[in-house]
């Protein structure tokens, strides 16, 4: 008799063991799918924070969907053609003018000055002309504005321009490394503006 009762509170004993551990799995597994929920909800929200739209930037519209760009092709001064996946890996600002354009005049040197200070590896500016006569017109401009640094290219045909469903000038679009649209702004901005240099370096990733 004494033996069936040591058996049966051994019994009991390896039981209730077994009970315990098994809460303390459960309680592990609740916790660790806690903390997993909350890392990726942190992650999400940081990918997904909204650039810093003041000042010269309030009218800079974010992509709700970010799109490719056309593969249409513009051309440097001697006649090399060029295309947006000639930048890819970089984030583009491309900015649509003409020398006709009163407000794309006025906003081109803080383009150059833009360009000057976050060119590089990273980021560059596209400065497309509209102008039907090219470089006829782009050369002169270029040298009375003494824009030496500004990457400026002929928008032949203004492929790229109705391709990315332009409406009107200037109109800048800023695009992703991987040659999506991440937003726009059309008419006239600062692009060295303190505020503009804050929503550019929002999308490079650099303080």
């Amino acid at each position: 008799m004494f033996g069936s009762q040591f058996g049966l509170l051994s019994g009991i004993k390896k039981t209730g063991a077994r009970a315990a551990f098994a809460t303390g799995l459960a309680i592990m597994a609740i916790i660790g799918a806690d903390s997993s929920t909350y890392t990726r909800a942190d992650t999400v929200s940081a990918a997904n924070t909204a650039p810093p739209r003041t000042g010269w930037m309030e009218k800079f519209e974010p992509a709700a969907t970010p799109s490719a760009l056309p593969a249409a092709v513009f051309t440097e001064q001697d006649g090399k053609k060029r295309a947006l996946a000639d930048f890819g890996g970089r984030i583009v600002l491309m900015n649509f003018w003409a020398t006709w354009c009163g407000p794309c005049v006025r906003e081109m040197p803080s383009l150059e000055r833009l360009h000057r200070k976050l060119g590089s590896k990273d980021f560059t500016v596209i400065a497309l002309s509209q102008d039907r006569k090219g470089w006829e017109k782009i050369t002169p401009f270029r040298k009375e504005l003494g824009l030496t640094a500004l990457p400026l290219f002929h928008d032949t045909g203004s492929k790229m321009m109705f391709g990315a469903r332009v409406r009107g000038l200037p109109t800048t679009i800023l695009i992703g490394r991987d040659g999506r649209e991440l937003g726009r702004l059309t008419g006239h901005a600062e692009w060295d503006s303190d505020e503009a240099i804050a929503l550019l370096r929002h999308y490079i990733g650099t303080p």
